[in-house]
């Protein structure tokens, strides 16, 4: 049987070197260029928080590739977050001075922490809870008598100025490490009672070291709702001081100031005491009760500080 004329007829194939892939290829090029671009994906970029920096980059090869239109070694979403700490304030970026091995979509997401509120985000102990707010703790009226402990371990503070203020009826406050209380690492009932003052949890403590608590050994420093202070190596105990001039039941304002290293106290407007010196690396603000109680913290700005907090 003879091939029929429509059999022998041939049709072109479209190949990579065709007219037409070669125009979609400029189309495809011409949208790239357009919108991953350093100045567009910096101002998508103002739009996401840093969890969701995290998933474009990962996401997208385009926008997180290492090498993916190269801007000083960074991805496209690593310079965009670059301008976005950029544009934070004098007294933001000198609390958030970068580390060595820090990316920058981690630098931002603790610069969207520190404008925020403060929260206690680490609750420790049977006797504690959030009130109506995670800036507010309480006592649980029916485990009362036993020690509890809350932790800003969310709002890492490493460098410059930072103010709080607290308000509680009982209990102390203050500054520690940024440590992390492991309930698997503990046997049944252990944590029930917890506070980071107790001598049987200072081995645990101090074993979370890491280098960007750098050289000082001030640990921890606490201040009570009656004016007693003390601080802590977790090696061994040290004298207590009294405060003179302490308002038993007025807000409490703390000054930390990691520029020089120091932390101290305020009241109604007025600088009653440097506590302590020689505080270096990284701390966050606690509070510790063990009655019926209930404590609140907040951002401020000490006396005579443009911005603290």
């Amino acid at each position: 049987m003879k091939p029929t004329r429509l059999e022998h007829q041939t049709h072109p194939i479209a190949t990579a070197t065709s007219p037409r892939n070669a125009a979609k290829r400029q189309r495809v090029a011409t949208v790239e260029s357009a919108l991953f671009n350093p100045d567009v994906v910096f101002l998508l970029a103002g739009l996401l928080d840093a969890r969701d920096l995290c998933k474009v980059s990962l996401t997208c090869k385009t926008l997180g590739g290492k090498w993916a239109n190269d801007v000083d070694g960074l991805s496209l979403v690593e310079e965009a977050t670059r301008r976005l700490f950029e544009c934070a304030s004098d007294w933001e970026r000198s609390c958030l001075r970068k580390y060595l091995d820090e990316g920058w979509i981690e630098l931002y997401h603790h610069l969207m922490l520190m404008r925020s509120n403060l929260t206690f985000d680490q609750l420790v102990g049977d006797n504690i809870q959030h009130g109506e707010g995670r800036s507010i703790i309480r006592t649980v009226p029916e485990a009362q008598g036993s020690v509890s402990s809350a932790f800003c371990s969310n709002h890492i503070m490493r460098s410059g100025k930072h103010f709080a203020v607290f308000t509680g009826s009982s209990g102390v406050f203050g500054v520690i490490r940024p440590v992390q209380m492991n309930r698997p690492d503990f046997g049944e009932g252990e944590l029930d009672s917890f506070s980071p003052a107790l001598d049987r949890f200072w081995e645990y403590l101090i074993g979370q070291r890491i280098a960007r608590w750098t050289d000082s050994n001030v640990h921890c420093c606490s201040l009570s709702t009656d004016g007693i202070y003390c601080w802590d190596d977790w090696a061994s105990d040290h004298p207590t001081m009294s405060i003179d001039g302490f308002q038993r039941n007025a807000p409490i304002g703390l000054l930390l100031d990691l520029d020089e290293g120091t932390l101290s106290i305020y009241q109604n407007g007025q600088r009653l005491a440097t506590l302590k010196d020689g505080l270096s690396g990284e701390y966050c603000w606690f509070a510790t009760f063990w009655e019926n109680a209930c404590f609140s913290i907040k951002r401020g700005s000490a006396p005579g500080e443009r911005e603290a907090g």
